[in-house]
C-alpha cells in the first residue's frame, strides 16, 4: 500500500472506532436497562410485602385454630356442666352450676365472636394476597416483555460493534507496525479520536487554524503528519494534488 493508501485507511479506521465508541454508549445507555432496574426493584418490594401478607395469613389461620380447639373444649365443659346441673339437688350446688353455665355461655359467645372477626379478616387479607398476586404477575410480564426488547436492541448493537471490530483488526493487519503504533496511542491520549484530517487550515480534531508555515510544513510532509495544535495524528491527502499513477 501506498502512503496515500495508509492515510485513507486511518481515517476509515478512525471512523470505525468512532462509530465503535458510539455504539457502545448506546448500548450502555439503553433505556430498557433501567427500566428493568425499576422493574426488578418493585418486585422486590411487592415480594416483601407478599411476605407480611403471608406472615398475617399464617397468624390468622393460627388463631382460628386456637380459637377452635377452645371452642371446643368450652363446649365440652358447658356440656358436662349442664348434666351436672341436670342432676343437682342441691341449692347451693346448683347455684355455682348455673353460674358457670353462664360463664361458659358467654366465653362461648366471645369465641362465636372472635372467630368471626379472624374470619372476616382472613377474607380481607385473601383479597390483598390477590391483589399483590395480580400486580406481581403483571410486573413479570413487563420485566420479560422489557428484557425481551432489551435483549433484542442490545443484541443487534453488539453485533454491529462486533462486525466493526472485526473490519478493525483486518484494516490493522493491512498498515506498518510503526503507524498502528502510533495509532493505538493517539487513540488512548485522545478520548477516542486518534486521526484527525487537514480541512482548508484548520484540524477536524481541535478545530485549531494552522499558520500559513505550519500549513507548508505538513504539506511538505508524508500524508499521515501530526497535529501542531492538538498533536493529533492529521491526514493531509484531502489539500494535496492526486497521485498519478503511472
Amino acid at each position: 500500500m501506498s502512503e496515500q493508501q495508509h492515510a485513507e485507511a486511518l481515517l476509515t479506521l478512525s471512523d470505525i472506532d468512532v462509530s465503535i465508541l458510539r455504539l457502545t454508549k448506546q448500548l450502555d445507555e439503553l433505556p430498557q436497562k433501567q427500566l428493568i432496574l425499576e422493574v426488578r426493584q418493585k418486585i422486590k418490594e411487592l415480594e416483601a410485602k407478599s411476605a407480611q401478607v403471608q406472615k398475617m395469613a399464617n397468624d390468622t389461620a393460627r388463631m382460628l385454630t386456637m380459637l377452635a380447639d377452645e371452642t371446643i373444649l368450652n363446649d365440652k365443659h358447658l356440656a358436662e356442666t349442664q348434666a351436672n346441673l341436670n342432676k343437682s339437688k342441691e341449692y347451693r350446688e346448683t347455684s355455682n352450676l348455673v353460674a358457670e353455665m353462664d360463664m361458659l355461655a358467654n366465653r362461648k359467645s366471645k369465641l362465636e365472636e372472635d372467630s368471626l372477626a379472624q374470619m372476616e379478616k382472613q377474607d380481607k387479607i385473601a383479597d390483598v394476597s390477590a391483589q399483590v398476586m395480580e400486580a406481581s404477575l403483571k410486573l413479570q410480564a413487563e420485566e420479560k416483555a422489557i428484557t425481551d426488547e432489551y435483549r433484542k436492541i442490545g443484541g443487534d448493537l453488539k453485533q454491529d460493534i462486533f462486525d466493526l471490530e472485526h473490519t478493525r483488526e483486518a484494516l490493522l493487519d493491512t498498515l506498518p507496525d510503526d503507524l498502528v503504533q502510533n495509532y493505538r496511542k493517539a487513540l488512548k491520549s485522545k478520548a477516542g479520536i486518534g486521526v484527525a484530517h487537514l480541512n482548508g487550515n484548520r484540524c477536524s480534531g481541535c478545530f485549531g487554524t494552522l499558520s500559513e508555515g505550519q500549513l507548508a510544513k505538513l504539506l511538505e510532509g508524508p500524508p499521515v503528519g501530526v497535529c501542531p495544535s492538538c498533536n493529533r495524528m492529521i491526514v493531509t491527502i484531502e489539500n494535496r494534488e492526486p497521485e498519478i499513477e503511472e
